[in-house]
Parts: C-alpha cells; structure tokens; sequence
C-alpha cells in the first residue's frame, strides 16, 4: 500500500509520521513546493520508522510523479489560518492552490482516493472533487471528525463520562453544530456553551502555538486508516451530496461510512428540525462562497 502527501509542512509531515507509525504501508511519497522540506520530513520519518524496525520507502519532493500508484493522496497543502482570520478568509488564495494540485494529481495519480484538508475545508473539497472529476467517492474532506475530537474533549472536561457517540457536522467553520440527536454520553452539559467552546478552541490553540498540528494528524490517520483497512467505520466527513438531507452539489460534512471505495454511503440520519435547518445553512454559506469563487 502507498500514500501520497501533497504538502510537507507541519500538518503534513506530522499526519505523514503518524501513517508511518501506526500503518502496515510499504511506500509513502511527500510532495511540497519546497523540496528540501519534503526530502528532510522524508529522511528523519524514515530514521524514526528504524528506530522502530519499520522500514517503508519514503520519498520526498517537488514532483508530482512520486504520487503514482498512491492508493490513498492527502492534501494539505495551502495558506495557513493566522489569529482573526475564519476559514472562509482562506477561499480565494486557496482555491488556486487545489486547483493546480487537482491537476496534477489528475496526470499523476488518477486512480488515487484523496483527502482533502486544506482550508476552508468543505470548499476546497468541493474545487478538488469538480477539477478533478472524479466520482463524488473518492473525494472527501477532513474537518468534522477533528471538530468532534475537540467535542469530545470539551464533554470530558465538563463532566461528561461514557462518551460513545458525539459528533459535530455541517460546515468544518463557523456554522458547525452538534448532533444531538444521536450523542451517546452520560451526563448533562450546557449545549450552548459546549458548541461555543468547540468552535473557538482550534483559534486558541492557533493564538498559542501558531497552528493546530496534532488533532488534525490523528483524524487524517483515522480516515486513511478506514480507507486502506477497509473498516467501514461510520466518521464525520465532507462529501458532495447528491440529494441527502435535501442539499445537493455542495461538500458538507454529514456521517458517512468510509471504506476501500472512499466514501462507502452518507447516512442520513431522522434529524430534527433545528437539526436539518442547520445543516442546510451551512450548506447555504458554502455555496455562495463558491459562487463568488466561480462555481
């Protein structure tokens, strides 16, 4: 099995490391514009993966051709959020990047599944699905399963205990929501306050350390797990919808059950009435951004 990185930076190198460490892959290619980045995250994750007496073919550099025979090409590359900005504030200057990445992706390594977690997420998704072409399957975003693992451990710190089930979905920004009607916890929380705090924790921890690093490495390790192992696990992903939920051509995030295919099924859940409103607004503010984006 092979996995592809399409930017070599801290998120990148970082979900490239925790690949290495915790999947059985024989090859692993970084590609970044910078090519002494990639071909150093390439060497010292080699040298960590010895330490451990695992020995995969991890490449790094500037060509796109190092992706051929990927099964499973994460993208991270693009701008980074600063302190102040949303995710949508990203659009524009992103939306070049994926689109020149989706080409490339597409002479290199066409038959590749691709995670996309470039921000703003859902957006980028969406230019990397329709650049591409490819089946609405095989393109899907990384937001919602870090926006849950933030939940979650909002939840643990106000007492909550037993967490099963608790999820955020619709857009991975500021209209994001919980969904409620399937959490499976014990304990009561304050659902607005537990929202409000789940929404702003990824900008505090930017405020600190500059980026949010680790948290999205972990997510990016369980969705390409799902996909390589075949788990059929049911994770909150960014997918085009084709008529669930009443929304069409836009990527929102929604559960989904991810396997070897990509996206094996959206599952639509009986949502309640707050709930489907919110996930139709969030659907609503992404595609009058990708209107003003041209699409």
């Amino acid at each position: 099995m092979k996995l592809g990185f399409v930017g070599a930076g801290r998120v990148g190198s970082t979900s490239a490391f925790t690949c290495a460490l915790n999947l059985d892959v024989d090859e692993i290619a970084l590609v970044d514009i910078a090519e002494d980045l990639a071909v150093g995250e390439a060497m010292d994750i080699s040298h960590a993966c010895a330490g451990i007496d695992r020995y995969p073919k991890i490449r790094g550099g500037s060509d796109f051709s190092l992706l051929k025979g990927s099964d499973v090409i994460v993208v991270t590359a693009g701008l980074a959020r600063k302190p102040g900005m949303s995710r949508l504030d990203l659009a524009t200057k992103n939306a070049g990047i994926i689109r020149d990445v989706a080409s490339k992706i597409s002479e290199n390594s066409p038959e590749s599944k691709i995670i996309v977690v470039t921000n703003p997420m859902d957006i980028m998704t969406y230019i990397m699905w329709k650049e591409t072409g490819k089946a609405r399957e095989e393109v899907f975003g990384m937001g919602n399963l870090l926006d849950s693992s933030r939940l979650k451990e909002r939840l643990n710190a106000f007492g909550v205990r037993k967490i099963k089930k608790a999820w955020i979905i619709g857009e991975h920004g500021d209209s994001m929501f919980i969904l409620w009607s399937q959490a499976e916890f014990e304990g009561e929380v304050e659902r607005d306050k537990i929202l409000e705090e789940t929404r702003r924790v990824a900008m505090e921890v930017i405020k600190r350390k500059g980026a949010t690093i680790f948290g999205p490495a972990i997510s990016i390790y369980r969705m390409v797990n799902a996909v390589l192992n075949d788990t059929n696990e049911e994770i909150p992903t960014s997918v085009v919808l084709k008529g669930e939920y009443g929304i069409e051509d836009v990527s929102v995030g929604v559960p989904a059950i991810l396997g070897k295919s990509g996206v094996v099924r959206v599952v639509e859940y009986d949502l309640s009435e707050d709930e489907l409103n919110s996930l139709r607004k969030s659907a609503e503010i992404l595609k009058n951004r990708l209107k003003e984006l041209g699409y």
